[in-house]
Formats: C-alpha cells, sequence, structure tokens
C-alpha cells in the first residue's frame, strides 16, 4: 500500500514533470533535458518534507531546474 508521502509525490510528479522536461528542454539537448527533469524529481523526492504544497511547488521545482542544468554545464 502506498504511503501518503508516495502519493503526493505521483502527485507532484504528474502534475509537473511535463513542465519541467519542457523548460529543460528550451535549454539544452532532448537526452540532456529528460536527465535533468529526472534529477530534479530525484531531488524532489529525497527532499519532499521541503517541496511546498500546492502551486508553490511548480516554482521550487523550477529552481531545482535551473541549478540542476547550472550545475550540468559545469556552473559555466
Amino acid at each position: 500500500m502506498a504511503s501518503s508521502l508516495d502519493h503526493r509525490f505521483d502527485k507532484l510528479y504528474r502534475r509537473y514533470f511535463r513542465e519541467v522536461l519542457a523548460y529543460c528542454m528550451r535549454r539544452g539537448s532532448a537526452d540532456d533535458a529528460y536527465d535533468a527533469a529526472n534529477e530534479v524529481f530525484t531531488i524532489a523526492w529525497r527532499r519532499l518534507a521541503d517541496v511546498p504544497t500546492g502551486e508553490a511547488a511548480r516554482p521550487w521545482l523550477f529552481v531545482v531546474a535551473r541549478r540542476v542544468l547550472y550545475r550540468r554545464r559545469g556552473g559555466a
């Protein structure tokens, strides 16, 4: 049986994955974008207690995506 955390993450993933992926795709190659978007949601899973609830989760995810992309480019 799924826990409430699993349910919350699933809802977050279903709601925002495409938007985060599109954000990453606008800033790099498709392969890199999928890897970056998956990394964003790995971070979200590990830090789920820090992810805001409701619509406030969206900007949090985009900040994480920006940092992931920056780090992947070697901080350049």
